[in-house]
Parts: C-alpha cells; structure tokens; sequence
C-alpha cells in the first residue's frame, strides 16, 4: 500500500514535478510503482521513458524491482546512471563527432597519468599540476567544453576565479586542447567523457537532440540532488518536448560538494520548469529517536528546501540517542568492539551492524578491536578493486582486446612481454595508429611478445567480455606475470616459494578479479538490448569508471565504511566512530569548510540506523596530520541533535563513577557541557 503522499508522486502525469524524498521514505519503491503505471496505464513505451540514477547498484536495484512489478510483454525501460546513458549514446552516434563506437574508457589512473604528461611542460612544480588537474575537474563538473569557442568567456573567467590568471590559464588551456586531441587520436575516453561528449553531439546535431526530445516521454533523476553542473546541462539537452521530468531527490542528504555536486540544481530546477513540487516525509526506517534527533540536526541548516520529516514507527521500550565518552582512540575502538560482541553474543547477526566513520584511517583502531575479539568485518570501499595493479591490467587487456589504439593499455599491457620496455612502447605509439604493428624497431624477443599479445587479444575479443577472467588465467604471459608478482612478495616476505605456497599467495589476486568479473557480468546484463561485441564490451568495461567494492562473502560480517560510503544503506545498529570536533565536523587547519554539507553528512549517518545508533568520542585521537593525538571536543552537533531527542551520556573514561545507562535530557547534557567549558576556563 502506498501512503497518501507517494500515492500522488505515482499519480503525476506530465510536465515538471519535483519529489523530495527524505531518509527512509520509501522512494525507491515510489518510483518503481510510476514507472509501472506510466508503462502499463499512460501508454508510454519502454523507449521513451528512462530512469537516470546516482549509482549502478541503485540502478541495478530499480530494474530488479521494476522487473518484478511488470506484466508479462513488457520491456523494461532503459535504467542507469548519467554516464552510463552517456556512454551508451556515444556509442549508438558518437561518430557525428570523431568518436568511434569502439572508443575505450580509460581508468582513473591512466587518464591522470595522460594528462599529466601534457601539463608537465607548462607546470614543471608537481603540487602546481596538481592544481592544474582539479581546475581541468572543475570545468568539466560544469560542463564547459574547451572545443566550443561560445564558452570560453566562461572557461576563462572560471580559471581566474580558481587561481589561473594571465599566462597560468594559456598554459593550461594549451595542455588540455593537446590532451583532447591525443584522447580523440587513441579513440580513449575519460570519466567526463561521457557526460561532455554526449552534451557536445546534441549541440553538435540539433537534428538527433530534436529526434531525442520527440522520443523520449517520462525522464526520472534518482538522487537529483547529487548531481553536477554538467549532468544537469546534459539533461536540459534530453528534457522531453513537454517538459516531463521528475526530479527525486533531499537536499538534506547532498554530501557530495566537495566533488562539485550541486544541490541547487533541484532549487534551480524547480524555479526554471515551474516543477510542482511532492514531499515524502514519513520515515519508514528509523524509530522516532534517530529520526526526530536527526531532524533537529539538519534544521540548523539555511537554504535547505523546507520538509519535516517524521516517524511511522512507534517508538520501542528504550528508544535512545546514545553518547559514549572515552580517554582516546584505541578505548573508543575497545568500547564498540565491547557493545558488538555483545551483541551479537544476544543473537544480532555481524551483517545488522555498521561501524562509520569520516576518516578511512580511524578503520585500522576499530579492526585491530575487531580481530582482538574474533569478529568478522568487511571494509566496504575501504580499498576500491580498480586501484591494486591486478585487477588494472585485467581491465587493459580487455580494453586492448577492443580498442587496438588504447594507448594506455597498452603501456600497461607491456609489462606482460619481455624486453618490451618503455622505449619500445613509445616507438610503437609513435610510428602509427595501429601500435601492435609497428615493430619495425623492437627487438626479436619483444617483437615476438608483441605478436603473441596480439593474437591472443583477437581471441579475448571475439571470446567476449564475459571470458576475461579465463584468458587471464589461461594466456601464458597474463600467469606468467601474476606468477612473478605472487613470488616477488613471497620473497620479500622470506617464505618458501613451493607450488602450494605460491597458490596461496595468488588467492588475493584470483578474489579480485573474480568480483571484477562478476562486475562486468551484472554491466553486460544491464545492456542485453544492445546485441554485439561492441556493445557487450563497451558495457562491461564501464565498471573501469564505476569500480567495484570487494568481493561478497556469504558469512556475516560487521560493516565498516565511511560515511560517505554508506549513502543508500541502512542497518539495524550503527555506531558513529570519532563524533568529536575536527572529525564531525572535519577541520582542515582548523577551519570547517563547509559547515553545512558536515551537518549533512552527520544526518546522513545518523539515518543510516533503523533500530539504535550509538555515537562514540574520545578526547584525544590522531588525526594523521603530523601532531600525534590531539585532543578534541565532543560534536557541537550533538547539542543541535538534543534539541529533537533527548540523549543519553555514558562517561567511560577511567576513573568515572559506575553509571546506569539511563536516559539524561538534552538540558543535562548541555548543563554537563557548560560545567566542563567553566573548569576549563578556570584552570
């Protein structure tokens, strides 16, 4: 049954509509349920609705559930994120703008790396390329395009705003016009690629963007807040003739700022297309402690767009925002690790609990509790796959496989064939188009190398994406040097090199791209309407842009993740590690940057629990910056989530009177606090 207010979202027709959808307010659900009406009842073909998400998983979640509510004669609509779609239009009329359909997605490494080696000459200073390379993020997150001569007044004035005034900004502009024409030559692409590209074709092709408009119906943006400057641009270019989009999203949960996100957008949007505007504020998730105290939090906020978000549930016997107190860091792990153990040892699964935290580094205190104990953990992104040089060369073999002019994979590749070095790779990239046949000037033994590559990619190509994991294992130069890495760390390790040890030390490597693999086999299944090796691998290789979390086990383990890792979760218990002044919110050189999207984030991690959240501080921790343990305060937002529940204080530190874990009103905690801000200011 729907509620009243996702009842009218699903019966929204056409034109405009905004949905602002809070924590735990059952959108996915909502946005399934009109998209099966507007399938079923409003007449709109599959082709001409489309649902735009933030990530592939919910993107993978939508078309399970949307698949299920289907009758039967239905085809599912087309469902994924902004470069996804990007990607896939690229690929169906990339050509009307020098883009080949098998055009190859560099990984992050590999595009920084090209890059770089264009800035070097103008910007010799490292940390200044550095610079250089997130002014090149920044104008891409707004979608300026340095071929379009229309947007250099804007390009140029953002440079000066960003610190590349005068000749800084010729260099750099110089650079990134060289980059553009390599990446075009190589028949490459970069992860901004896919949004600026197609933006640039329906710009390019008033025609094909006029047939687009005309073809697409109903236009859903899941997490719409999440967006930038560029996927916003490109979705005006695709907005159907009638204006029929809907944009779902909570201003409340953008967290992504520092990544150029915009919430505005929503603002901008519902200002822009007159959108009419829902609101889903009842919380499904949370018992009324997290989400009332989590409301109080975000209210503190200015120019958010105005929701009350509140709770169905009823609240349970001990409905309580905790606050534990600890001396330091390594007390602080101990004291989760404690109430973890305990629960589990009264019947709560590992997989029912999370552990967050703003810093990835805080991990390591909570692991080494963690194994102390015997409890089982994953960390979720806390490594993502794409960054270990496994997985990156499986993913250069494939991209080889079908791109001969991958240039940067093949630079990877390399490492694969003996005597061929960097100079040999630099001749072949030099001597044409086609690098894997220039041999003329390499050696006999790595000509030779570079011939057996060859012919083994003709067969990983037309065996198709979904054999890669088996050609890794099965060509003699991909094991030969998985097998030397696997002895290199044995050695380095001083263990024996014996048939059973070196298996053992493959293991790591073989889990990897076993979930790479599987990765690649859930992007293929997303895209079983576009028939061909082309496609099938253009569509499994979009995972070098998504990455891939590590593999799945089937026993049940305690979560730990970033918070911002955590978006789109939710878990029975959830301790927030470290909710102290410097971590939440995170100071740089003691300064907050941006208040504002740290109180959203804390919001975010508080919505995260269904049934209990614990927050957890401890007086003095190492922040890595050089300082050692630093002592710290508690949140200031834990008196800003007090105005909305009362909490409860717990003082472990050593030598503090035994204590009964009773509720204490925000007014006591805020007493306590002052009490302590005197004697500081006393002694």
């Amino acid at each position: 049954m729907l509620d009243q207010d996702q009842a009218q979202v699903v019966a929204h027709n056409t034109g405009p509509a905004a949905v602002l959808a809070g924590a735990g307010s059952g959108k996915t659900r909502c946005t399934t349920e009109r998209a099966v009406r507007r399938l079923t009842q409003a007449g709109v073909p599959s082709e001409g609705l489309i649902l735009l998400t933030f990530t592939n998983k919910a993107a993978a979640e939508m078309r399970e559930r949307l698949g299920q509510r289907l009758p039967s004669g239905f085809k599912l609509p087309w469902i994924g994120t902004f470069h996804s779609f990007g990607n896939r239009l690229l690929r169906m009329h990339g050509k009307h703008i020098g883009i080949p359909r098998n055009a190859t997605l560099m990984d992050a490494d590999d595009a920084a790396r090209m890059l770089d080696a264009f800035l070097a000459a103008g910007f010799p200073d490292k940390g200044r390329r550095l610079d250089a390379m997130r002014m090149y993020e920044t104008l891409c997150a707004h979608g300026l395009d340095i071929t379009e001569e229309a947007e250099r007044p804007a390009i140029e004035r953002l440079c000066d705003d960003k610190g590349f005034p005068g000749g800084a900004k010729t260099g750099l502009l110089t650079a990134l016009a060289r980059y553009e024409a390599e990446k075009r030559r190589a028949a490459v692409l970069d992860f901004s690629d896919l949004i600026l590209l197609p933006a640039r074709l329906l710009r390019c092709q008033p025609d094909l963007q006029q047939r687009l408009r005309a073809q697409l119906k109903d236009v859903t943006v899941d997490e719409a807040q999440d967006t930038d400057g560029a996927q916003f641009r490109l979705l005006k270019l695709i907005t159907p003739e009638d204006n029929t989009v809907l944009l779902v999203g909570d201003d409340d949960q953008a967290i992504y700022e520092w990544r150029h996100a915009r919430p505005e957008n929503m603002r901008d949007f519902i200002d822009e297309y007159g959108a009419v505007i829902y609101r889903l504020e009842r919380n499904y998730r949370s018992t009324p402690a997290i989400v009332n105290g989590g409301t109080a939090l975000v209210r503190h906020n200015e120019n958010r767009l105005e929701k009350n978000p509140y709770p169905v549930r009823g609240a349970p016997a001990s409905d309580l925002v905790q606050l534990l107190e600890y001396e330091d860091a390594e007390a602080m792990a101990e004291g989760v690790a404690d109430r973890i153990a305990t629960a589990t040892s009264l019947g709560t699964s590992p997989a029912d609990i999370a552990v967050l935290y703003r810093k990835n580094r805080l991990s390591r205190t909570v692991e080494t509790a963690l194994l102390r104990r015997g409890i089982p953990y994953r960390i979720k992104a806390g490594t993502d796959l794409l960054s270990y040089a496994d997985v990156r060369m499986m993913l250069a073999a494939g991209r080889l496989a079908a791109n001969r002019r991958d240039i940067r994979a093949l630079s990877r590749l390399a490492d694969l064939v003996p005597g061929l070095g960097a100079k040999g790779v630099a001749q072949m990239i030099g001597a044409g188009d086609q690098p894997l046949l220039q041999l003329g000037r390499l050696s006999p033994k790595a000509a030779k190398g570079v011939r057996e590559l060859s012919t083994v990619l003709d067969q990983l190509y037309q065996q198709g994406p979904g054999s890669l994991l088996e050609w890794c294992r099965d060509t003699p130069l991909f094991r030969a040097w998985l097998n030397q890495r696997a002895a290199a760390q044995l050695k380095a390790a001083g263990q024996s090199m014996g048939g059973v040890e070196l298996q053992q030390a493959l293991r790591p490597a073989q889990g990897r791209m076993r979930a790479v693999q599987m990765a690649m086999s859930k992007r293929m299944d997303s895209s079983r309407d576009q028939p061909g090796l082309e496609a099938r691998w253009a569509a499994a290789l979009e995972v070098v842009a998504a990455g891939t979390d590590e593999a799945e086990s089937d026993q049940p383990k305690v979560t730990l993740c970033t918070i911002h890792a955590s978006k789109g979760l939710e878990w029975p218990q959830v301790h927030l590690f470290g909710f102290s002044e410097g971590l939440m919110p995170m100071e740089r050189d003691q300064v907050v940057e941006n208040l504002a999207e740290e109180r959203r984030l804390a919001y975010v991690a508080l919505t995260r629990a269904q049934d209990n959240i614990t927050l957890h501080h401890a007086d003095r921790v190492d922040l890595a910056v050089g300082k050692g343990a630093e002592r710290l305060a508690v949140s200031r937002f834990v008196a800003e989530i007090s105005a909305g529940h009362q909490i409860q204080v717990l003082d472990r530190r050593s030598g503090a009177a035994p204590q009964a874990e009773e509720k204490k009103s925000g007014r006591d905690w805020l007493a306590q606090m002052r009490k302590a801000v005197s004697q500081e200011a006393s002694e």
